[in-house]
């Protein structure tokens, strides 16, 4: 799907726990206002993770039992695609908004993973596409042709007798619409009447259900934060839902963060091309993911999508272009909101395809992804070094390859591998799991090699996480003129750390003081050789 998260940072405030029992301790809690900058995001479909129950389809109790594997790698959040009801794979348009997709759990094992998850001191993030709903949701389905419906106001509709539902994609008016959802199915996929009153009412209800569903004002069992798809002040511009921001959006993030002052919205900005400064300034939400940044260390022109064929020697990276994007973000956006740094996505070619599984691209660009100023998001599987990438096969399978089962084994058979899709068509025939590759891609071999890509980025998230200045620091480009070169120091109070970036072909030659050149935390080829630091290429070195 071409379509597709967040926080306010606030003074400590005093608050008292609401709606206790009257044997309650009456405590105060103070609930400290959260920088998002010392996060890092885990972004998974969960359909792909972890299997609990043989069925091939990952749940919500596997990814208890697997929460574990989480704090080995250090990443502090967890972001999963939608979790409702839905005819589709990938559950972004439902049937039905308030149950729990069956083949993840009941809304009980939903409670107590976040429960669990919060005792295991992360965070969740749940993803959220609540403009539209498909055939088979109530609200269309008893309104259609049937004016009289009591579901008539959530539906939009543009003539009188509910026969023409405005479809997404599709023009007013138009004909009714079969979208193909894997492994055949067909669905309509229609409007919600946002303009309604109705329906913001019951959107609001139902985004702060999900704050804290028990509202004891604990939020153990409430989300964390969400993720807000596909976002627009002009819904898919057709001029029917316009100032979206201000009109539908702000009172929803308003009413959720009156329950909890902490929640955090990441809005994920329609268009690629900007930065989204301007959708978190008139919505309130708290981040907008990178998009420029992620263009820019891939070499490529901004784009509406990123659906790429790879080149033979992988991508160019511009050094100069990537400064402008990291100071241009850091001026859109102040110490309260956030960017979201990433290199793949649910939506995106994996980037080990991208540079066309060329190593050391896959590993500088993670240094950026990890070091660089904003949240860094990782997409499960990325710390593996999955490839895939999306393909036209007429239905949303088309991105299948790059959702595919996170492989804990090399073995198809081995229990907890959710492969969900096998044997389905031609995305399975294509499947990494059908390679060789998929006994350098396992987290079992891969942890048995210390040289590893997994091990490669447990250590970048364990210098940003011991290193303040990576997390909260200033950026200062450093030794701009050397061609190829991406150099910067981050600093932060009396701290202050250094990367140097190879993106050439050919070895750099920089001359460095010691004072400058500091404690090294880690490096890969490069050489230190009497005040010259040597990086070969694709090499990295990152000091203190």
């Amino acid at each position: 799907m071409k379509r597709k998260l967040y926080f306010i940072a606030l003074s400590a405030v005093l608050v008292f726990a609401y709606g206790c029992k009257e044997n309650s301790e009456e405590t105060e809690k103070v609930d400290e206002a959260i920088n998002w900058n010392n996060e890092i995001i885990y972004h998974v479909m969960q359909r792909s993770f972890y299997d609990s129950n043989g069925d091939l389809h990952g749940d919500l109790n596997g990814f208890v039992e697997k929460l574990d594997y989480l704090k080995e790698l250090g990443v502090t959040t967890i972001l999963f695609t939608p979790l409702y009801e839905s005819g589709f794979y990938h559950n972004y348009f439902p049937t039905n908004y308030e149950n729990i997709d069956q083949e993840y759990g009941t809304k009980e094992d939903y409670i107590n993973f976040v429960k669990a998850v919060h005792e295991k001191g992360l965070k969740f993030l749940m993803d959220m596409e609540t403009q539209y709903a498909q055939s088979g949701n109530i609200w269309f389905d008893d309104s259609y042709k049937n004016p009289q419906s009591k579901y008539s106001d959530f539906i939009y509709y543009s003539d009188s007798l509910n026969v023409y539902p405005e479809q997404i994609f599709m023009p007013s008016r138009s004909p009714m619409y079969d979208f193909t959802a894997w492994p055949g199915d067909k669905h309509n996929i229609v409007f919600l009447d946002l303009n309604n009153e109705r329906v913001k009412q019951w959107m609001t209800d139902f985004y702060v259900y999900w704050v804290d569903p028990n509202k004891d004002g604990n939020f153990d069992d409430g989300v964390d934060g969400f993720r807000i798809d596909h976002i627009m002040d002009d819904l898919d511009y057709k001029g029917l839902f316009t100032n979206m921001y201000q009109d539908f959006w702000k009172p929803i993030f308003q009413s959720c963060k009156a329950v909890n002052p902490n929640l955090f919205v990441l809005g994920e900005q329609s268009n690629w091309n900007e930065y989204g400064e301007s959708m978190v300034t008139k919505s309130g939400a708290d981040a907008a993911f990178s998009f420029p940044l992620r263009f820019a260390i891939a070499g490529e022109e901004g784009t509406h999508d990123m659906y790429i064929d790879p080149a033979s020697n992988g991508v160019k990276m511009e050094p100069s272009r990537i400064h402008n994007v990291v100071k241009e973000s850091l001026s859109r956006f102040t110490d309260s909101t956030f960017t979201v740094n990433f290199l793949e996505n649910h939506d995106t070619a994996r980037w080990a395809s991208v540079v066309n599984n060329n190593e050391g691209q896959k590993r500088i660009a993670s240094v950026l992804n990890v070091l660089l100023p904003g949240i860094p998001s990782i997409y499960f599987g990325q710390e593996l070094g999955l490839t895939g990438q999306t393909h036209e096969w007429g239905s949303d399978a088309n991105h299948i390859p790059v959702r595919e089962a996170f492989p804990w084994t090399a073995n198809q058979t081995d229990s907890g591998n959710a492969l969900w899709y096998k044997d389905t068509g031609e995305w399975w025939d294509l499947s990494f799991w059908n390679t060789d590759a998929i006994h350098r891609f396992s987290l079992e071999a891969q942890k048995k090699d210390k040289n590893s890509l997994w091990y490669h980025y447990q250590k970048l998230i364990s210098i940003r996480t011991r290193n303040k200045a990576f997390r909260l620091g200033d950026y200062q480009p450093l030794f701009i003129g050397i061609e190829g070169l991406i150099g910067f120091k981050r600093t932060y109070e009396n701290d202050r750390v250094f990367v140097f970036i190879n993106t050439t072909n050919t070895a750099i030659e920089l001359p460095i003081e010691g004072e400058t050149l500091g404690n090294m935390l880690y490096q890969n080829g490069t050489k230190n050789q009497s005040g010259t630091l040597v990086i070969e290429p694709n090499g990295f070195y990152i000091s203190q």
